[in-house]
């Protein structure tokens, strides 16, 4: 085809969803002008009309106050929202077949469960053919008619959903299938209950400005973080958990001062992190250090692994220039890469490889708490079983603390001692790990429990 029949055709009868809707929506165009255009172009619509059928695009995917929000920008939109303007802007010109690639992913759990529902609806409504893509095996067995496996760009078994996940036949499938997290924490107990907290938070409160109303001129503070108190010990991995926006992410970097507190007292070692000046708190952060979501954002392109490690052990007097190349290879050892690929760049390497180096750059400076910020939601089910299984011998090697903040919670059931529950800036549910799944004391914990997708057979 030419690239204009082409054109044609993708905006037509083939709609796309893609995986990170922040990165595949315009930032410089308001929502309703990026529903407009696919219109605009392929329905030769007037506004009036094409405005018309984006706000009602709008509201099927349950955008409430869909005609007040259509001026929105995306950043003004959470990441659920963001995914259902994606799911309308493909859905918009009614195609015959939707690819949804990774759509799910970066949700928490009842925001996919949301989305998954939304999916299901609208695939009856319009009658759609739809190719979802995923790594969530149970996800993909609660959406599909017929699975297809693919390994190294080849379809290696294929079939209904019950006889792929419940009956594989291909070796793959099978390591794919027992990767899943599905027991508790399979290791012992690092510390003892009697065991002073290494970390304590008390009423921490973040707050940031939020401008709005007529030329954003008025301003407003939104609390992310409300009067949170957590603490954790040595060897002990506390697992913080809650929907998107609840203020997971924002607790961690608070604790770890990249962003900075507005209330609250947050000490290490009985150390209080807040008053410490520019110089003793680059010293101190020795003893603390974050493993971020994204290792291809948070690695530097422009150097080497052994430049990326090098770097924090000379920057604290770890090891000289001399005896360097040693530690560093002490750490390839410690997170199962190569000591050879210490001269390769950060593209260089796959995701879960990526991860490693993170982590590896992490334990450099030999820290005794990791904040580990949602490390494994985005590799597939058996590299993040090899990061699972290798963060847990290194909390044990070394009796770290471990904050570990994901929103899948059988990830979480794996890792965790005890887990924290989040919702709205406040910590409303916490206790062990098994007691929590078994018997969820607060509503919001019940309903995020209820909401995970497990791997079962269909009903029919």
């Amino acid at each position: 085809m030419s690239q204009a029949r082409l054109r044609e055709v993708r905006g037509k009868k083939i709609g796309m969803v893609f995986q990170d809707p922040m990165t595949s929506l315009n930032p410089h165009m308001t929502i309703g002008e990026q529903l407009l255009e696919p219109l605009l172009v392929h329905q030769k619509m007037g506004r009036r009309e094409a405005r018309r059928r984006a706000i009602e695009a709008l509201d099927e995917v349950g955008i409430r106050q869909a005609e007040s929000r259509f001026d929105s920008y995306p950043y003004e939109f959470s990441g659920g929202m963001r995914q259902r303007v994606m799911i309308a802007m493909a859905l918009i010109n009614k195609p015959q077949l939707l690819i949804a690639d990774e759509p799910t992913t970066a949700l928490d759990v009842t925001i996919q469960a949301q989305i998954l529902a939304l999916l299901k609806r609208l695939q009856k409504d319009h009658n759609l053919a739809v190719i979802f893509i995923s790594h969530d095996l149970g996800v993909v067995a609660h959406m599909a008619d017929e699975v297809v496996v693919m390994e190294k760009g080849k379809c290696v078994e294929k079939g209904s959903a019950d006889a792929v996940f419940f009956s594989p036949q291909h070796p793959y499938t099978r390591k794919l299938v027992a990767a899943l997290p599905t027991t508790a924490k399979p290791y012992p107990k690092q510390y003892a209950e009697t065991d002073e907290p290494f970390l304590k938070v008390n009423g921490l409160c973040t707050e940031f400005s939020v401008r709005g109303g007529f030329l954003r001129r008025k301003q407003t503070n939104f609390r992310a973080v409300d009067g949170v108190d957590l603490c954790l010990r040595k060897g002990e991995i506390l697992g913080l958990v809650g929907e998107s926006g609840s203020g997971k992410s924002t607790l961690g970097r608070s604790i770890m001062r990249l962003v900075e507190r507005s209330a609250g007292k947050v000490s290490l070692a009985g150390v209080d992190l807040a008053h410490l000046d520019a110089t003793k708190l680059r010293r101190m952060r020795r003893d603390f250090q974050m493993i971020f979501q994204d290792p291809y954002a948070s690695l530097n392109p422009r150097m080497t692994v052994f430049d990326t490690l090098a770097e924090p052990l000379l920057l604290h007097g770890l090891a000289s220039k001399k005896d360097v190349l040693q530690a560093v290879n002490q750490l390839m050892d410690d997170v199962g890469l190569d000591r050879r690929m210490i001269r390769k760049y950060p593209h260089e390497f796959s995701g879960g490889q990526r991860q490693r180096i993170a982590i590896a750059r992490a334990l450099a400076v030999r820290p005794q708490l990791i904040i580990a910020d949602e490390p494994v939601s985005a590799l597939d089910v058996t590299i993040q079983a090899q990061i699972l299984e290798l963060l847990l011998k290194l909390t044990e090697k070394y009796r770290l603390a471990m904050l570990f903040i994901s929103h899948d919670l059988g990830v979480v059931r794996y890792i965790a001692d005890r887990v924290a529950v989040m919702q709205s800036g406040k910590i409303v549910e916490e206790g062990e790990t098994e007691e929590l799944f078994n018997a969820p004391q607060h509503p919001y914990t019940r309903s995020l429990l209820a909401a995970v997708r497990h791997l079962e057979k269909s009903s029919g």
